[in-house]
């Protein structure tokens, strides 16, 4: 292995104060003391029309060029959505689905990468369907997802005002899921 790894976290909402944004700087910060180069993308401040498939637009005509090179420069990636009606959000989903612009690597997509995922829901016992649509996006897109994904139920609770996780239980979690994450980058690079 030669280099650091680069690690893109993709998520947030567009609430203010989110907290799943909060959960998944949690795990960049912790990939970052680990040695890596971490790129944060809040969805909040992508600003992506919908996606419409469209043969012929160049991706640079619809995504920045920040977005794609952060994705195409990874080794490995974090996800995280909240979790609206059992699914994940629709600015998460628009995001994901300007991977299409990604089909024509060589390899494919996120082909052989592995992504963490996080889901962050509101209820109690809620945020396992939105992980199985995760772990279902990232299966199309031919991505590896890390073991210890993790939904996070009351997400909300989960998370102070200044965007601290106050649960230490969590916290080893999402630890355990940023350790994954930089090995499996690390020995598949």
């Amino acid at each position: 292995m030669s280099g650091k790894i680069n690690i893109t976290g993709i998520g947030g909402s567009l609430e203010d104060n989110s907290s799943t944004l909060a959960l998944m700087k949690f795990v960049m910060d912790e990939l970052s003391e680990k040695g890596a180069d971490v790129t944060v993308i809040d969805i909040r401040e992508v600003n992506l029309p919908l996606y419409i498939y469209s043969k012929g637009i160049e991706p640079a005509e619809k995504m920045p060029g920040y977005l794609l090179q952060a994705i195409s420069l990874a080794d490995g990636l974090v996800f995280a959505s909240p979790e609206y009606h059992g699914t994940v959000s629709a600015a998460f989903k628009n995001v994901i689905d300007h991977f299409e612009y990604f089909s024509e690597k060589s390899p494919p997509y996120l082909t052989g990468k592995p992504v963490g995922l996080i889901a962050a829901a509101g209820a109690e016992n809620s945020g396992f369907a939105t992980l199985e649509t995760m772990t279902n996006i990232v299966h199309s897109l031919r991505g590896l997802v890390a073991p210890s994904s993790i939904a996070v139920s009351s997400a909300n609770k989960q998370v102070d005002t200044s965007g601290s996780i106050i649960n230490d239980s969590l916290k080893r979690k999402l630890s355990r899921l940023a350790e994954e994450v930089y090995i499996l980058s690390s020995k598949l690079k």
